[in-house]
């Protein structure tokens, strides 16, 4: 009687299994054959920019996913979209640096898009013109929208993939548009970079003068060196004073003072150590100037010539051409305006105080249709 008893409660949980799998059969069927026949609701489009400007309009992107005719896709089937090959191709686009697609619980196509980061618009020697990202990638120029970002002139050729010395000049570049990106007084003072011979040439908005800054190495020491002595002699001295600054040299800043007449081969620094510095303006034949400023060690010092003066410690150097000293702290074209809450503030105002045409280095946002 109990082996009976057994038997029948083996059977009854046998049915009941039985009955709650084919439950779970049918409920599968019904979820599929109900999910099949879902309908895509509404396309959501979601640009995620790094530096609040969209570069690829919501349009172009509707386009590309739809094949040409976003107007299909509310009402499409959901089983007729393949998410994955749809995120394949929107990153084909070289600005798009990763999508994802998916669907939500109301049947919403979301389409979620990062977008890269330009950090210079490069000019090449043949006309071709693209923009580099934070990566050091080439972006093609868009429609769109066009990049407020430093300009780099005279590439040298375009060749596809760039190797060698291209392909260094490239990654500097990179760096150097990254600088001038994160400090505005920079992006408001560099007009335009120039490329010769692999070397960079800053043309600045305020001020008659080049800065040869040299190859996109040790670019904050240099920029350092640089607004260093904006603040300490240039807002003395006047913006028009010197015609050349160089900051290529390690640890030093050389000025070509505009109106000198000639230039010595040796200077040495006026310190009690008496160090030498031989040959630092070799690279500026072209200049004429007898008296140059260096700074050393984040610090300005004068220059002596290795001919004798009455005052080896001071300023001013003698010239074959002018025998008399000029101290460049009594030359002053330009009035001392008051300065600021800061010096770098001071020398930022001057810049906004030009009103001159837009630069080429700032590229407008066009205007949207």
């Amino acid at each position: 009687m109990a082996i009976n008893k057994k038997i029948v409660k083996r059977i009854i949980a046998t049915v009941i299994w039985s009955l709650v799998a084919s439950g779970a059969v049918v409920l599968l069927i019904a979820a599929t054959r109900q999910q099949a026949e879902k309908v895509c609701t509404d396309v959501v489009v979601n640009v995620k920019s790094v530096v609040g400007v969209q570069y690829i309009s919501e349009k172009n992107i509707l386009n590309t996913i739809s094949g040409g005719a976003p107007e299909q896709l509310k009402g499409q089937l959901l089983k007729t979209f393949d998410l994955q090959q749809l995120e394949s191709i929107l990153e084909k686009n070289l600005w798009i640096r990763n999508a994802e697609l998916f669907f939500d619980n109301n049947d919403v196509l979301h389409v979620d898009v990062t977008e890269r980061k330009p950090v210079a618009r490069v000019f090449a020697v043949s006309g071709e013109t693209f923009y580099v990202d934070d990566l050091g990638e080439q972006l093609p120029t868009t429609n769109d929208q066009v990049a407020r970002v430093p300009v780099f002139t005279s590439f040298p050729q375009i060749t596809k993939p760039l190797i060698g010395k291209d392909s260094v000049l490239l990654q500097q570049i990179k760096e150097v548009g990254l600088y001038l990106l994160n400090h505005d007084f920079w992006m408001a003072q560099v007009e335009q970079v120039n490329i010769n011979n692999y070397e960079m040439e800053m043309i600045p908005k305020l001020g008659q003068h080049t800065i040869q800054f040299g190859d996109g190495t040790n670019v904050e020491a240099k920029f350092n060196r640089l607004l260093l002595f904006y603040k300490q002699i240039m807002n003395k001295t006047g913006w028009n004073y010197y015609s050349n600054l160089d900051v290529r040299y390690d640890k030093q800043l050389v000025a070509v003072r505009r109106d000198s007449a000639s230039l010595f081969k040796s200077f040495a620094l006026a310190t009690k150590d008496s160090i030498r510095i031989s040959n630092v303006i070799d690279s500026l034949q072209s200049a004429k100037d007898t008296s140059l400023a260096i700074i050393k060690k984040d610090s300005i010092v004068g220059l002596t010539s290795k001919t004798k003066t009455q005052n080896p410690a001071s300023v001013p150097v003698k010239t074959q051409s002018n025998p008399s000293t000029m101290p460049v702290k009594n030359q002053n074209p330009t009035p001392v305006k008051a300065k600021p809450k800061t010096e770098e503030e001071n020398v930022l105002n001057e810049v906004k105080k030009q009103n001159a045409p837009k630069p080429k280095a700032v590229m407008e946002k066009k205007n949207q249709q």
